[in-house]
């Protein structure tokens, strides 16, 4: 199983455990964590993945995440842009699982 990163509390901040929100977690590290795909999208960034590592190294694609992570990381500053005034959201240490039942009322 993978480790967690160590939370970055900052000397000034307390967390509880329960809390959701708090500081930035060390950068730098990666993670694995469970992500559900569209079946299509999963196996055409896979055949991407393979085809680039074998056959493109200037693609700079090794692997699976070195499509996710810009990918991911582009759509985030999209929406912190959007919706955040171009700021980080704040960060969240737990989800609750699955997705919302309703929207709430804006």
């Amino acid at each position: 199983m993978a480790q967690q990163p160590e939370l970055d509390h900052g000397e000034d901040v307390s967390l509880h455990a329960d809390q959701a929100t708090g500081r930035s977690r060390v950068a730098g590290r990666r993670v694995q964590r469970t992500v559900n795909f569209d079946q299509e999208v999963l196996d055409r960034a896979r055949a991407a993945a393979a085809h680039l590592a074998t056959h493109t190294p200037e693609a700079g694609v090794r692997s699976l995440a070195d499509i996710v992570n810009p990918a991911v990381a582009e759509r985030v500053a999209e929406l912190e842009e959007r919706f955040n005034s171009g700021q980080p959201f704040d960060p969240v240490f737990r989800l609750p699982p699955g997705r919302p039942r309703e929207w709430p009322d804006t």
